[in-house]
């Protein structure tokens, strides 16, 4: 019986080993949202998750994956969340069944980049467009591309969507603003590329999503609304503000061209 006692007793006093879950994103540098290849600084999502498994216990493992088997993958459930998602990014391609999502973790821009030169031009001089394989174009570019207007033109990566169009391989490249942004402040040889309020545009929530493990989604969008001032603080860390400010910003400038 002593023994008995004993062995639960130190079996009570073990630690308990926290669960980890796979985090999947687009294995490309979509820094300051994610950058899952980095082995330092992977972006604002794993700093938020990070922050999250410090106060729940819960653990992380992030695994960057190609576009278009990230949803396939959620589904056999190889891996258990999907960042960044949202219900307007499903389409044939990247769909799947059953999803469950968390609250909108942070809001960006979407929308177009042109050479300096063409700033302001009317949507109807674009007829060469460039998008990262896998996603989905804005409304207005589809409705385009679907009435052979402007021809579309898939890569890889961000970055080679801004060396298109560096190299005037395409008119316009389709890519987040604060993407963009990062990009161009750290490649000299994108200097004569900016943002283009005029030309299709939207605000995009980012999401993160499950199929079996939407409790864990409810744990985190509750720690999500009981943390607003770190939500804020990451951030400004990160550079990401609301793109209603941004959009306002941009076009004074757009003006002053």
């Amino acid at each position: 019986m002593y023994r008995l006692i004993f062995a639960l007793f130190c079996f009570c006093q073990m630690p308990v080993q926290a669960e980890k879950y796979i985090v999947a994103s687009q294995n490309f540098d979509y820094y300051p949202h994610y950058n899952f290849q980095s082995e330092t600084d992977k972006g604002f999502i794993w700093a938020v998750l990070e922050e999250f498994s410090e106060f729940s216990g819960h653990q992380f493992i992030y695994q960057p994956m190609p576009v278009l088997r990230l949803q396939r993958e959620l589904e056999k459930g190889n891996i258990d969340f999907v960042y960044p998602d949202n219900p307007l990014f499903n389409n044939k391609q990247t769909f799947a069944k059953g999803k469950y999502y968390s609250d909108t973790i942070v809001r960006t821009l979407g929308g177009t980049m042109v050479k300096t030169s063409r700033l302001g031009e009317n949507i109807n001089a674009i007829k060469r467009l460039t998008l990262p394989l896998g996603f989905t174009p804005l409304i207005a570019w589809e409705n385009l591309i679907n009435s052979n207007k402007v021809k579309l033109f898939p890569v890889v990566t961000p970055m080679a969507e801004l060396q298109l169009l560096a190299l005037d391989r395409v008119d316009a490249a389709e890519i987040d603003y604060f993407v963009g942004q990062y990009q161009l402040q750290n490649n000299p040889k994108f200097k004569q590329i900016e943002f283009d309020p005029e030309l299709p545009k939207s605000v995009v929530e980012f999401k993160l999503s499950t199929i079996r493990q939407a409790w864990l989604i409810d744990e985190f969008n509750d720690y999500l609304r009981s943390q607003p001032q770190m939500i804020k603080k990451l951030k400004l860390e990160y550079g990401l503000s609301e793109p209603e400010l941004i959009l306002q910003k941009l076009k004074k400038t757009t003006l002053l061209h």
